[in-house]
């Protein structure tokens, strides 16, 4: 993280010597870029680290730069007092179909990880995400997207490659991402998608190289207050499987959409497989009259709807992270939602959103639930 505070003083400066876009008689453009969320929240019950308040939860700022067939992109992240890491990568247009991108960001992994955190149209991503998603690897993506079919393969190192050294990690865990969807029609307000991703990858390491743990945890959707909801902590790793099948669907101004989640865990010394399950869906509405969902081919997913379009948003998730064969119980959580959103210009987003999430008792875990109601701001460019 010294590192990071280093480098925050440099890239404003940069920023501030540098105009909102240039570019040289050579193509070579530069322009900053930032973005920053704005919450608020109030729970029922108001107990057990569920507090209303207002947070700013993510402030990033950085520069892209474009030249002739390339992109770099550098951003850093400021959240609750800490610096961190955000997209840092370079991306080669192989040709109008396909690209490769090296570096620090979210690998395709089925229609979640399509889009950023300050593009979720649940305002929060669902509980089963949070559980058997993917955050930042640093690593290298190939990308094709033809006119019925979308692919995306990945070679990454875990994530803890881009704060740790090596010698830190005492071995670095790798693995692989592989996204394959199909695709027979994709024009606006008519679009179909069906697909599947899979991720096998190593251990991941801390230092202990005879006992590897991976934890797999959710929290209640709110950045508000930071309440845990899920936590299975699974020692003895010998290697991670995961499978989403998806599907996505629009006609119109209506679309829908879901993920089912498998996770399997080897485990060393002889000790039972980890197992969990998840899925979520998604049903969403244009509510202004005339307007259509459109495609967006890069990511294999919606298009992010035009400025001043409202969109209602309903969706249920389910996790389950108990495992009575391998005597790892990490909770089962059910979550429904409902959002509304207001884009209103390609800069400023205002959302608002109401959810119940409900953990049920199970071994070393109370019952909990939630209600919670939030609305955030946020702008981005």
């Amino acid at each position: 993280m010294r590192t990071l505070k280093n480098l925050l003083p440099l890239l404003l400066i940069s920023l501030i010597a540098t105009p909102l876009s240039a570019a040289d008689s050579t193509g070579f453009k530069i322009t900053p870029t930032a973005r920053a969320l704005f919450d608020a929240a109030a729970y029922l019950p108001q107990e057990d680290g569920f507090t209303p308040g207002v947070t700013c939860p993510d402030v990033r700022l950085g520069a892209k730069a474009v030249f002739g067939d390339f992109e770099a992109r550098a951003d850093v992240s400021y959240r609750f007092g800490k610096l961190y890491p955000a997209d840092i990568y370079l991306k080669w247009t192989i040709n109008p179909n396909s690209f490769l991108k090296g570096g620090f960001f979210v690998h395709q992994f089925g229609l979640q990880s399509a889009t950023g955190a300050s593009d979720k149209i649940s305002m929060e991503e669902p509980v089963a995400q949070s559980a058997f998603g993917e955050n930042r690897l640093l690593g290298a993506m190939y990308v094709w997207h033809g006119k019925a079919v979308h692919f995306a393969g990945s070679l990454y190192a875990q994530s803890d490659a881009m704060t740790k050294y090596a010698n830190e990690l005492g071995r670095t865990g790798v693995g692989a991402t592989a996204r394959a969807a199909w695709h027979p029609v994709t024009g606006r307000g008519n679009i179909f998608q069906i697909g599947a991703s899979g991720l096998i990858q190593t251990a991941a390491f801390s230092g202990d190289t005879q006992n590897p743990v991976s934890t797999f945890k959710a929290p209640f959707p709110t950045k508000v207050s930071n309440v845990s909801c899920l936590s299975a902590e699974v020692d003895h790793v010998r290697s991670i499987f995961k499978l989403t099948p998806e599907v996505l669907w629009s006609k119109g101004r209506v679309a829908a959409e879901g993920q089912f989640y498998y996770l399997n865990v080897a485990r060393r010394d002889g000790l039972h497989s980890f197992s969990g399950l998840g899925c979520y869906a998604m049903a969403r509405v244009l509510l202004n009259r005339g307007a259509a969902y459109s495609y967006s081919s890069q990511n294999g997913y919606l298009a992010t709807p035009g400025p001043k379009s409202w969109e209602l948003v309903a969706g249920y998730s389910y996790a389950d992270l108990d495992d009575t064969a391998a005597a790892i119980f990490g909770g089962r959580a059910n979550s429904a939602s409902l959002t509304m959103n207001y884009y209103i210009n390609r800069y400023i987003t205002w959302r608002v959103n109401y959810s119940y999430t409900d953990r049920p008792r199970s071994t070393g875990l109370p019952s909990r639930h939630a209600n919670i109601f939030q609305t955030r701001i946020q702008f981005i460019f």
